[in-house]
């Protein structure tokens, strides 16, 4: 039976960003190849408790919380993707609520030295409360790797990455994915673009889809998943406010653009779809860029969520009740079904 009422937590992280270039390996013998990750995850694991605790059902994470921006030689973070994946099912089936983020997924050129197959991040334990070693085995075998099979120049220029979403249910299972299409074009560069259809999947509050950032801007896309039946379509952000630098100060321009420009994309897809949509952008120091503004839009009720520009947990209950009687009312999607018949 299809619950009627979701409690969602926004979860607004601030993801520490690794710098440019290869891994940091100054001492790759007793030192994690992957420390702004491991941080990262520790912030996860907090938003995660506390939203357990005030007994959220589903988490959303902005875009590319754990690894940061992958470009600039960076892609050795997409290598060990597979176990940032397990620790997450790890983390939902065991705080018992849902997980939604994205994840890049890298591969190295062919002929390259296999990548090790334990997992760096095994170290760090599920609860906060709960310390973890300074260096695992596991770290030091990746250490040792990424300083004997550095990136090769043809890896370095051409990297192979998808930017995957996932919704993982609290069992810990894998219950939708969806890569990335539409590119902002600086991602073009070094993200390879999904070719699959976008698709919903059946979960206890309906059918969730899922978008990607700069894919909010394609209304064609949110309405594939309308036309599936979607009732919620969640999406994870990371758009900066200086975005439409520097073409935008070519012209006079509103203070609050790009603010404005993400908030009003979340409302129309919400309008024109149907749907609840939940968007969750990274938060931070606006005098680095970050813009916040994550939120959640209702038909006939507006945005019901909302965070600033800092880092922040929002809890939202939303009564998904009220879109079978704003379908009744608009008809957007029975006037585009009908339209698909003719």
């Amino acid at each position: 039976m299809t619950r009627s009422n979701i409690r969602v937590a926004i979860a607004q992280t601030a993801p520490i960003v690794a710098p440019e270039g290869p891994a940091k390996l100054e001492k790759p013998h007793s030192t994690s190849p992957f420390s702004t990750i491991d941080q990262n995850l520790i912030d996860v694991i907090s938003y995660v408790e506390r939203a357990a605790a005030q007994k959220a059902d589903v988490v959303i994470f902005p875009e590319y919380f754990l690894q940061g921006i992958v470009n600039q030689n960076r892609q050795y973070l997409t290598f060990p993707s597979k176990h940032l994946l397990t620790f997450l099912r790890d983390l939902a089936k065991t705080h018992r609520i849902a997980l939604c983020g994205t994840i890049v997924h890298g591969t190295r050129e062919e002929g390259a030295a296999p990548i090790p197959s334990s997992s760096p991040f095994s170290h760090i334990p599920l609860h906060t409360s709960h310390k973890s070693p300074s260096i695992s085995p596991a770290q030091l075998e990746w250490g040792k790797y990424l300083e004997a099979h550095p990136l090769s120049t043809e890896e370095s220029a051409q990297p192979t990455l998808y930017n995957t979403a996932f919704f993982i249910d609290d069992e810990g299972e894998v219950v939708g994915e969806y890569t990335k299409k539409n590119l902002w074009h600086p991602e073009r560069d070094y993200i390879t673009p999904g070719e699959e259809d976008h698709k919903v999947f059946e979960t206890k509050w309906g059918k969730i889809g899922m978008m990607i950032c700069w894919d909010m801007s394609h209304p064609s896309h949110a309405q594939e998943l309308a036309s599936q039946g979607a009732d919620i379509i969640f999406a994870p952000t990371f758009w900066y406010a200086t975005d439409s630098e520097p073409a935008i100060h070519k012209y006079e321009h509103d203070p609050q653009y790009e603010h404005n420009m993400v908030q009003s994309l979340c409302f129309a897809r919400c309008a024109e779809t149907e749907t609840v949509w939940v968007m969750c952008n990274a938060g931070g120091d606006p005098l680095e860029g970050f813009m916040g503004g994550s939120g959640a839009w209702v038909p006939l009720r507006g945005k019901v969520a909302s965070c600033e520009v800092e880092s922040k947990l929002e809890i939202v209950d939303i009564d998904l009740g009220v879109l079978k009687v704003s379908r009744e009312l608009y008809k957007v999607r029975e006037d585009a079904a009908k339209r698909l018949c003719t």
